[in-house]
C-alpha cells in the first residue's frame, strides 16, 4: 500500500486553482446526472456554457463519465472551469486501506481532468474560441498526460489504479474507448500498462 498522502496532493492542487480563481474543483456522489444539472445542484453560476462540437470521424457515443468530468463555461465574459470529481470509488467502509484507494483514484482522476484544461487554455486539441476540437485526441492527451504525471512524480500506487483503469477498457463493448486505448498504447505499450498495473507501490 501507498505511503504518499494522495488525499494532501488533492487538496494541494485544490488550493492552488481557487487561488487562480479560474477552476473550481468538487467531489460529488454522483457523476451520472447530465453535467449542466450537477453545475445547478453544486450553485455554479454560469452565463454560458461551452459544449465543444467534434471535428475528427470518431463519434463519442456515451454518456458515461468515469471518475471526472469538466465543464467550460463563461460567468462575467470570463472564461472559467468546473471540476467535478467522484468521491468514492469503492463504497465507502471503515477499511483504511479502502479510504487510501478512493484517495488515490481522486488524485488520479484530478490529474486527467486538469490536463483537459491545459489542452483547451493551451488549444492543442481544441479550440475554445470556435468551441470545436478533436475530442478524440483530446481524451488520448489527458490519459498520455496523467500516466506521464505520475511516472515522473513515481507514484506508482496511483499509477497502478490507473493503469488498471485503462486496461478494463478490454472488457467494455465500447469501440469509442477502445479506439482511445489502442492510441494512448501506442506511447505506453499494454505490456508496460500490465507491469504497472501489479505494481503496488
Amino acid at each position: 500500500m501507498s505511503d504518499v498522502n494522495y488525499e494532501n496532493l488533492f487538496e494541494i492542487l485544490k488550493q492552488k486553482e481557487d487561488v487562480k480563481g479560474k477552476v473550481t474543483i468538487i467531489l460529488t456522489p454522483d457523476l451520472s446526472i447530465p453535467t449542466q444539472d450537477l453545475m445547478i445542484r453544486h450553485r455554479i453560476k454560469f452565463d454560458h456554457i461551452v459544449n465543444f462540437k467534434e471535428i475528427s470521424e470518431y463519434i463519442h457515443f456515451t454518456n458515461v463519465k468515469k471518475g471526472g468530468v469538466t465543464a467550460f463555461f463563461t460567468l462575467n465574459n470570463e472564461d472559467k472551469a468546473v471540476v467535478f470529481i467522484q468521491s468514492e470509488f469503492i463504497p465507502y467502509t471503515a477499511d483504511h486501506h479502502v479510504h487510501i484507494m478512493n484517495a488515490a483514484y481522486r488524485y488520479v482522476f484530478l490529474i486527467n481532468e486538469l490536463a483537459h484544461i491545459s489542452d483547451v487554455e493551451n488549444s492543442i486539441n481544441i479550440d475554445r474560441e470556435t468551441e470545436k476540437g478533436d475530442l478524440f485526441k483530446a481524451e488520448i492527451y489527458a490519459k498520455v498526460c496523467t500516466l506521464k504525471h505520475l511516472t515522473l512524480k513515481k507514484y506508482t500506487y496511483a499509477r497502478m489504479l490507473y493503469a488498471n483503469t485503462l486496461l478494463k477498457v478490454d472488457d467494455v463493448n465500447n469501440d469509442y474507448y477502445l479506439k482511445v486505448q489502442k492510441e494512448v498504447m501506442k506511447k505506453y505499450p499494454k505490456k508496460k500498462l500490465i507491469q504497472w498495473s501489479k505494481q503496488l507501490s
